[in-house]
């Protein structure tokens, strides 16, 4: 009876370190490929565990832009003046299924997603902006 209970709770446990799967009603918009491009401006992103500091180190304001991540996940931006720093939680950012971004932690289990490609959406039909990735393998 008592090895019943040690597997139950470790089924339990098991279970619960999964990520969840997707929440539709989250969701955000499919990756716009039409609008890639491969330059990238002086803008840099700087990961420190879940957190990434946006460095806008153009003369340029980029007003309420649409951060995207690895082509895939996506989140609204405050805007970000010329010359300042934006710090924004990687847990924020969803997927056109719904699915967070995994930006790893302390309790978590599994591996981080590596932040790969980021990139700034200004509008519907301009090109994304290409950010420059710093720190990451």
């Amino acid at each position: 009876k008592m090895m019943r209970i040690i597997l139950l709770f470790t089924f339990l446990f098991l279970c619960s370190c999964q990520n969840p799967s997707g929440n539709p009603a989250l969701a955000s918009s499919p990756y716009p490929m039409d609008l890639h491009e491969e330059d990238a401006v002086s803008i840099q992103v700087l990961r420190k565990d879940e957190y990434i500091s946006i460095v806008n180190s153009t003369a340029v304001d980029f007003y309420n832009p649409t951060l995207w991540i690895n082509q895939r996940y996506s989140g609204q931006l405050p805007s970000i003046p010329a010359g300042s720093t934006l710090r924004f939680n990687l847990w924020s950012l969803r997927d056109a299924y719904g699915e967070q971004f995994n930006a790893g932690g302390i309790w978590r289990t599994d591996e981080p997603t590596q932040l790969v490609i980021a990139e700034l959406q200004i509008s519907e039909d301009e090109p994304l902006v290409g950010l420059i990735v710093i720190g990451e393998d």
